[in-house]
């Protein structure tokens, strides 16, 4: 008896402390460019280790074909849902207003943030050898659209010392015109988003 209790205690335990364990889910068989609509040859169904509650994730290819892809994905990346253009996070913006997924440089302050919360994006450049570190903000009050599943529902914002599902990627709603600049600050220097009322 005494056995059998140490023993499920111990399965109990695999799936609170947040254990990888075998899923069959849908992965990138070949590059993917952002914008481009997925096609069933570039996408299969495989098993690979992932967080047991991780619901951002797909388990039928047919779920994705057609779909069009926001970020461009490299072979062999599982698809999760943030991943996705989808036309119901613009739903009552402004004319010429796009959806931007960025790359914040520190995954642990998405978990601050909640869809609806308007943000300043900062770019930081340098490294203070070199070049002279500089911060400039790239966006002003722009509204999030969409954080990780993890983020959203955790109490307060926060997670107890676990990195987010999309690892520091959010959408927000920016102007046409910044989407470019948005889209590629990460390949420049460090992404932030500071809170503003």
């Amino acid at each position: 008896m005494a056995f059998a209790l140490l023993a499920l205690a111990g399965v109990l335990n695999v799936f609170s402390s947040g254990q990888l364990t075998q899923r069959e889910v849908v992965i990138v068989t070949s590059d993917i460019a952002a914008g481009s609509e997925i096609s069933a040859t570039q996408i299969s169904l495989q098993r690979v280790r992932l967080d047991p509650q991780d619901e951002e994730v797909f388990h039928s290819p047919e779920q994705l074909v057609g779909q069009r892809i926001a970020v461009g994905l490299s072979a062999g990346t599982v698809i999760r849902k943030y991943a996705l253009v989808g036309e119901q996070l613009l739903a009552g913006t402004a004319e010429g207003t796009v959806a931007v997924p960025l790359r914040l440089s520190d995954p642990a302050t998405v978990t601050l943030l909640h869809p609806g919360q308007l943000v300043d994006i900062v770019l930081t450049t340098g490294d203070g050898f070199d070049r002279e570190i500089a911060s400039r903000t790239i966006a002003q009050s722009v509204p999030v659209l969409w954080v990780p599943h993890s983020a959203a529902d955790s109490e307060f914002g926060m997670l107890s010392g676990a990195a987010p599902t999309g690892e520091g990627i959010i959408v927000v709603a920016a102007a046409s015109s910044l989407s470019d600049d948005l889209s590629g600050a990460v390949s420049r220097g460090k992404v932030s988003a500071v809170l503003v009322n």
